[in-house]
C-alpha cells in the first residue's frame, strides 16, 4: 500500500496533476488525499481556473499583442535603418575614399607627334590629398586616361600640382593593325572630357631631341 501524502506535499504537485504530468500510482495518491482534504480541494480548483485563464485569452487582447508585437518590429526596423544611414551617411562625408580628377582640374600639355604616328602627351592635375590610381580604357580605336584622387568628400587639403609620367601612344596597333582614332582625359563621366588628340587634329611634330627621347624611350 502507497504511503499517505501530507497537504504539503500534494500542493507541490498539483501543477504537474492538472497538466498530466504525474504517473497513475501519484494520481491515485493525490485523488485519495483530495478526498479527504477540503483545503488541497480549494487549492486545486484555483490553479485549475488561473490556468485555464492563462490558456484562454480574449481575441482582443490577443490583437493588442499582435499591434504591440507590430509595433515593437516597426520601430526596430526603423531604428536600424536610421542607424545604418547615419553610419552610410558618416562614411560618406568623412571617409576617404578615391574620386575622379574633373577635367576642370587638368592640363593637357607636350602633346607632339613622331614621324612613326605615335602621340606623345603629359597631364598635370590639382589634386587635393594624393593621387591613388591612374587608368586607362577604351575600344580599340579610343584611348581614355583617367586619374582618382584619394580624399575625403569635402577635404580640407590645399590643392597640389601633380605632373604624369609622359604618354606615349601608338596609333596604329603593330599586330592587329587596328587604328587609333583619339585620346581623351575623362573627369567625371563621358561628359566631362578633353580632346587630347583626334585622327585629322593638327598637332606639332616631334622636334629632333623629342625624337630622341622617343627612341631612347623605345629603347633603342
Amino acid at each position: 500500500m502507497e504511503p499517505r501524502l501530507n497537504c504539503q506535499i500534494v500542493q507541490d504537485l498539483l501543477p504537474n496533476y492538472i497538466e498530466g504530468l504525474t504517473s497513475d500510482i501519484t494520481n491515485t495518491s493525490i485523488q485519495e488525499h483530495l478526498a479527504t482534504c477540503g483545503e488541497c480541494r480549494k487549492v486545486l480548483e484555483q490553479m485549475t481556473r488561473d490556468s485555464q485563464e492563462i490558456k484562454v485569452v480574449p481575441p482582443k487582447h490577443i490583437n493588442f499583442l499582435k499591434k504591440v508585437k507590430r509595433r515593437q518590429l516597426i520601430i526596430a526596423g526603423t531604428s536600424v535603418t536610421i542607424a545604418v544611414a547615419l553610419l552610410i551617411g558618416a562614411y560618406f562625408l568623412f571617409g576617404t575614399r578615391d574620386f575622379p580628377v574633373p577635367a576642370s582640374d587638368a592640363k593637357i600639355g607636350e602633346v607632339f607627334q613622331t614621324q612613326d604616328g605615335t602621340i606623345h602627351y603629359r597631364i598635370t592635375a590639382n589634386v587635393k590629398g594624393f593621387v591613388s590610381r591612374v587608368s586607362t580604357h577604351g575600344n580599340g580605336h579610343t584611348e581614355v586616361y583617367r586619374i582618382f584622387e584619394h580624399r575625403q568628400l569635402f577635404s580640407k587639403e590645399k590643392e597640389s600640382s601633380v605632373t604624369m609620367p609622359e604618354s606615349w601612344l601608338s596609333t596604329k596597333n603593330a599586330k592587329t593593325n587596328q587604328e587609333k582614332t583619339g585620346i581623351y582625359f575623362e573627369g567625371i563621366n563621358k561628359e566631362d572630357r578633353i580632346t587630347i588628340w583626334e585622327k585629322g587634329m593638327t598637332i606639332p611634330q616631334a622636334t629632333a631631341e623629342q625624337e630622341a627621347a622617343y627612341q631612347k624611350y623605345l629603347g633603342r
